[in-house]
């Protein structure tokens, strides 16, 4: 009897560590909170701001209550500073399990204003639910495959960031406009533009999603509207 209850501990211990290992959803908001939590905490540690709402006098412009130009630049390199820690690695947003395969949507930024999405297809027995994926892994590793990418520089499609299966197809979808489907049957990408804004020569986001809906968003709408073979 005691070896069955031992047992029976050990299997809910395992299981719940499985949960407790599973990655949910972080949105694109989750990293930037954590960005102003470490520049204020540079910030501090420099003594550029005494507290997370006090400026030092020696970096507080009297006239406008804000940082003057010397607190701008310690600013400024605080934010270098906390970007390109953060940034090193591919950060985690979702995944989605299909076949023997696990798709990784990762998030990062490239210099202050560059949003940049990447999708990847892991083996499901080498998915471990980090929540980082380095470059270099990503460059040398042959078992993983970034099947495709794309960013913002211009105005940027921020919200309601997802990848999601429908009709045995791979759709990312973000400012609630599809811009990628691949195709999870033939392992072949559709649809995608790596660059919208200046596929779309726009000068101004009303005109980029009029390119994106048109170019991508419908094409893709229709596609997953199609019956298979």
């Amino acid at each position: 009897m005691r070896k069955i209850l031992i047992g029976i501990l050990l299997i809910l211990t395992i299981s719940c560590q499985s949960q407790a290992q599973e990655l949910e959803y972080r949105s694109v908001e989750f990293y930037f909170d954590q960005i102003t939590e470490l520049e204020l905490k540079e910030l501090i540690e420099q003594k550029v701001l005494i507290d997370s709402t006090t400026i030092a006098d020696k970096y507080l412009d009297k006239e406008t209550g804000r940082l003057n130009k010397d607190g701008s630049m310690k600013y400024m390199e605080a934010k270098m500073k906390v970007y390109q820690s953060l940034f090193k690695d591919y950060l985690y947003q979702q995944h989605l399990e299909y076949g023997d395969n696990v798709f990784v949507l990762y998030f990062t930024i490239a210099g202050f204003d560059d949003v940049e999405w990447d999708i990847v297809k892991w083996n499901k027995s080498d998915w471990k639910n980090d929540d980082k994926l380095s470059r270099d892994k990503l460059k040398s590793d042959s078992s993983l495959t970034k099947i495709f990418w794309n960013y913002d520089e211009g105005p940027k499609n921020m919200d309601n960031i997802r990848l999601f299966i429908e009709n045995d197809y791979l759709v990312f979808e973000r400012g609630n406009l599809y811009h990628s489907l691949y195709d999870l049957k033939s392992d072949k990408l559709l649809f995608n533009e790596e660059s919208p804004w200046h596929a779309s020569e726009g000068e101004n986001k009303e005109i980029m999603n009029e390119w994106i809906k048109i170019n991508l968003h419908d094409k893709i709408e229709e596609k997953l509207n199609e019956k298979r073979k």
